[in-house]
């Protein structure tokens, strides 16, 4: 600044601590306090509000001459309101919405799963993870009984415990293999998202605080549920960091633009007020559920309001420095200030507030909460800067504070409008150019539904996933919920065959790495619940069976030999008895020699009947085997015959036994008459002979069974083994009897509900749950699960899935709905409120148009930044909240500009271009880089989330005030020339040569 313009701005210079100086600071400090008395007796000076001419309506009249009450009365009620009223942050902690609305598929299948698995239910899951230093033993398990004990005892806020851990059946899948990890799951009240839920989770974790494990043990609350929470307790968080980064950017960017503290301090005080009145009335409508709340609204509150609040000031401040520049005294030119700005201020919040309450159009809460919080902070905003904001700058111009300091910026944006006009081909062709190398970047874009990522990496969810993946397979605290629903009960083999195939459907999915249900209770297929161990059992059963039948061919063939030896001996002592009998007595003694060889023989048979029971025995026991074993033995041919031969030993045994009864025993020979030994030796004789006929048939039997069962024991051996290595889980079969088994029904009670009707499997994935690989997968897993159930007993059958899979798929298509929906009403609503205020159609396209490629810009750029700049891709509430954001806000910028268009065509359209570029210039920009920054003070947050909406607006609003309003939109306009105004008649010439008043419209409709 040279020392004319200096001397202009301020005044002759004199050098400081002269008397002159002194005497000078002493002059105007009398002159200053006599000004300060005269503000209050302003409201009661008649001339006040006397009407001086048409631009000095009557309400601008009486905010001139009621500054300081209005100034006291909004202090009271920002006083008042925050006193009286409730605390945001209270109201929101009581009164939040659920995450997902409660139509969700995922929220509907986990709310059902409570309600048939008793206690009710909701979609608030969250896992109690257990890591030690040392393997768990029995004092971890009896601390972790007794901490089941105490969450069981909250009857609030726990609604199910699922401590598997503690069922030796089903640790092993519920503990690493290290033994240093265990963990089971919580069903907590209230929904994702909402009060309740936040309140459970923290109670649970309360608890264990209070109730501490052994030592060397850590115990963390996490998994899905957690993880939103930790979320959006981060947000909540960052809500004063962001108001405090806020204040300071608007500050600094304030003092360096007007390098005055008082004229930085107009525009800051009324945004300070309006936030302080706008969090007590949010806070009140939402404490008595007129409108939604959530942590998510809190924190854009904030950054819109002091945004657009600030604008608002500066609007009304540069107005009224320009006027002041143009040689208007400080009375008059708040009167123009007012009078040319009023509209655009009204029309600008009216844009805001409608293009934010086009959010509660929407279904997920962390838009629909954010619509009308934001709505009414910007009407709240809106109403202090048509009324406070008059009232300070009034109290300020009489005072003489706000008086512009040099012209820098005016002759700047006078060679920058020069350029426009007089090249505007090249200008908007490289302005174009500069935007579509932004948008080329979004083909490329990636959704980030990584609600790990969006909070620090300390929250207690996120250290209990880092210790998970330390011990655990991947994902085993995050699983995806599949539910079965028939119309019959499914605790049957036929059914269970079924759920078999189903789950191995869904395991044969890309992107599953395990599948726990009741065909797969430990998470790997049961050895004894497939037909192929169920054959390998027949088959060990046969060879024990064929071990038998050949134990029993040895004792026959014993059997045989001594009946042949005794036969022998048998006709011999006959024959010799015969023929005593016939000689009535031998020579020599040889009765004695004969009954002597008889006593020999009979003790002989006795053995060897003895020797026949046990084989009999086991003949009947291995038929007995034989008959379990086998299904219908009778009609299998070697299977009867192996079943009467077995038989048949018993009868020969029953037979001998009943013989030996009649004969006579070996000590009663020498006392028995020779007639009634031969009998004996008779019947001796015959049976012997009956056994050889008998025993002669089995063996030959016996011998062919024996065979063919070695052979069916080795292809049923085979057969098992061979499916064992290449397909565990193959063929499902679990027959009747093993129902009754300790672990199959420990498992019914986990995995079905109470009426069988409905089960349920946990679905691990081997990516990451909070990704687009996990949503991909669990896309494909209904259709898999369906698909597996067609023409089984269960086809017909309802599936759904909840759980982070499941829950992703609903945020996703909910984004995608949420986004297209606010996208088109917000679009139509700003482009109305343009439309009417400017009544030329092209303008109003031109305006919301431009607004919109400013959207893409910024969108690509923010991609570059986050997506390959920190490796973080875009969350998938950014694109959504910043559009609505930079639409709303960035209209209003070129809303301002084109007004300013019309305001100044009667001196030509180039001509007008360049003065309305010139007035505006300077104040827009300002308010461009405040509200930049203001938006880019969400990085000072703890969420990525608020970080990346913050970056994506600020980006979009520096190029929207850089590039699309300084460049694009007067470009346009000079091209387009009068058809920029279409379907008004502008004159081509300026009005002066059309023989109007320099400086009138010449517009007509």
């Amino acid at each position: 600044m040279t020392r004319d313009e200096a001397e202009a701005d301020t005044g002759p210079i004199t050098a400081p601590g002269t008397p002159e100086a002194r005497a000078g600071f002493a002059a105007r400090s009398r002159a200053f306090g006599g000004r300060v008395r005269g503000e209050f007796t302003v409201p009661f000076r008649r001339e006040t509000y006397a009407r001086a001419e048409q631009r000095r309506p009557l309400y601008a009249r009486l905010l001139y001459g009621l500054s300081i009450p209005i100034v006291v009365l909004w202090v009271l009620l920002a006083c008042g309101l925050n006193a009286a009223g409730p605390q945001l942050e209270k109201v929101i902690e009581g009164h939040a919405l659920s995450f997902l609305p409660d139509e969700a598929s995922s929220v509907q299948a986990l709310s059902n799963m409570g309600k048939y698995f008793g206690n009710g239910g909701t979609n608030n899951f969250v896992a109690v993870l257990a890591e030690g230093e040392h393997p768990f033993g029995a004092e971890m398990h009896s601390y972790y009984a007794r901490l089941m004990e105490k969450f069981k005892a909250d009857k609030k806020h726990v609604i199910t415990t699922i401590d598997l851990w503690s069922d030796p059946s089903f640790a092993p899948a519920f503990e690493s293999q290290d033994r240093k990890a265990s963990f089971s799951y919580l069903n907590l009240g209230g929904n994702m998202g909402t009060a309740l839920a936040m309140e459970s989770t923290q109670a649970v974790r309360d608890i264990v605080k209070a109730y501490p494990p052994p030592a060397g043990v850590k115990i963390y609350v996490t998994g899905p549920s957690a993880v939103v929470n930790d979320e959006l307790l981060a947000i909540n968080r960052s809500i004063l960091p962001i108001i405090f980064a806020c204040a300071i950017c608007i500050t600094i960017i304030m003092s360096l633009t007007y390098r005055s503290l008082f004229t930085a301090a107009m525009p800051l005080l009324v945004v300070a007020v309006a936030l302080v009145t706008a969090r007590p009335i949010v806070a009140l409508l939402g404490q008595h559920e007129i409108i939604g709340i959530s942590i998510f609204a809190s924190s854009l509150l904030a950054g819109i309001v002091l945004g657009a609040g600030t604008d608002y000031g500066i609007f009304l401040l540069g107005r009224y420095q320009e006027a002041r520049r143009a040689g208007e005294d400080p009375t008059t030119a708040y009167y123009t200030a007012l009078f040319s700005v009023q509209r655009i201020i009204f029309a600008s919040g009216l844009t805001v507030a409608g293009a934010t309450a086009c959010m509660t159009l929407t279904r997920l809460a962390a838009f629909s909460t954010s619509g009308l919080p934001c709505t009414i902070g910007i009407l709240t905003a809106l109403a202090a800067a048509l009324t406070l904001g008059p009232a300070l700058l009034a109290i300020g111009c009489r005072l003489g504070l706000y008086e512009p300091r040099g012209e820098r910026a005016v002759r700047r944006w006078r060679r920058i409008a020069t350029h426009v006009v007089r090249w505007p081909g090249p200008v908007l062709a490289g302005s174009l150019a500069v935007l579509a190398l932004a948008i080329l970047v979004l083909p490329t874009y990636v959704i980030s539904y990584n609600e790990r990522a969006a909070q620090p990496a300390n929250t207690e969810a996120n250290l209990g996933l880092d210790a998970a993946d330390r011990h655990l397979p991947p994902n085993m605290l995050n699983p995806n919920l599949l539910f079965v629903e028939s119309d019959h009960d499914m605790r049957n083999s036929a059914d269970l065959i079924a759920l078999a195939k189903l789950t191995s459907s869904v395991y044969s999915v890309e992107g599953v790495q395990a599948v726990q249900g009741i065909t797969r209770p430990l998470i790997s297929p049961l050895p004894q619940g497939t037909l192929t161990y169920q054959g390998g059992y027949i088959g060990e059963r046969m060879a024990q069976i064929a071990e038998m039948v050949s134990t029993q061919l040895n004792g026959i063939a014993k059997i045989t030999g001594e009946i042949d030896q005794l036969s022998v001996g048998v006709k011999e002592v006959l024959n010799d008895l015969q023929v005593v009998q016939r000689a009535a007595e031998l020579p020599g003694g040889g009765v004695q020699a004969t009954r002597k060889r008889l006593v020999e023989i009979l003790k002989m048979a006795k053995a060897m009947h003895s020797q026949i029971k046990p084989v009999a025995a086991g003949g009947i026991d291995a038929a007995g085997q034989l008959v379990d074993m086998v299904p219908d033995c009778r009609e299998v041919l070697p299977c009867n015959a192996a079943l009467t031969g077995l038989t048949v030993l018993d009868g020969l045994n029953q037979a001998g036994g009943r013989k030996f009864e009649d004969m006579v025993d070996a000590s009663q020979v020498a006392t028995q008459s020779l007639p009634r030994l031969v009998n004996q030796v008779q019947m001796l004789d015959g049976f012997l002979n009956d056994a050889k006929q008998t025993l002669a048939p089995i063996r030959g039997m016996a011998d062919s069974l024996l065979v063919q069962m070695n052979e069916v024991t080795a292809f049923l051996r085979e057969i098992a083994d061979t499916y064992m290595k290449g397909d565990p889980g193959g063929y499902f079969f679990l027959p009747s009897q093993a129902f009754e088994s300790p672990l199959f029904q420990s498992a019914l009670s986990v995995f079905f509900s109470p009426d069988g009707k409905i089960t349920r499997m946990l679905v691990m994935g081997d990516v990451n749950s909070f990704s687009q690989e996990s949503m991909d997968y669990s896309a494909k897993i209904i259709p898999a699960a369906k698909s597996a159930l067609k023409g089984t007993s269960l086809g017909g059958s309802t599936v759904s899935i909840g759980g982070a899979g499941g829950t992703l798929l609903n945020i996703a298509a909910f984004a995608k709905e949420d986004f297209l929906t606010s996208a088109v009403a917000a679009f139509a609503f700003v482009f109305c409120v343009v439309l009417l205020l400017l009544r030329s159609f092209v303008a109003a396209v031109a305006v919301v148009g431009t607004v919109g490629l400013s959207f893409l810009s910024a969108w690509g750029l923010s991609v570059a930044i986050w997506q390959y700049g920190i490796g973080l891709p875009l969350h998938w509430a950014v694109a959504p909240c910043s559009f609505i954001f930079l639409v709303a806000v960035g209209a209003d910028y070129n809303l301002l500009l084109v007004a300013r268009f019309k305001e100044e065509i009667g001196a030509g359209i180039k001509t007008g271009i360049v003065r309305a570029m010139v007035g505006t210039g300077s104040v827009v920009t300002t308010a461009g880089l405040i509200f930049g920054f203001t938006m880019f003070a969400l990085i000072a947050g703890y969420s990525s989330t608020l970080a990346q909406i913050g970056t994506t607006v600020g980006v979009g609003l520096l190029l929207d005030t850089l590039v699309v309003r300084s460049l694009v939109i007067p470009s346009i306009a000079t091209l387009l020339g009068r058809w920029f105004w279409w379907p008004i008649r502008v004159s081509s010439r300026p009005a002066r040569e059309a023989g109007n008043g320099a400086g009138s419209n010449k517009v007509s409709a």
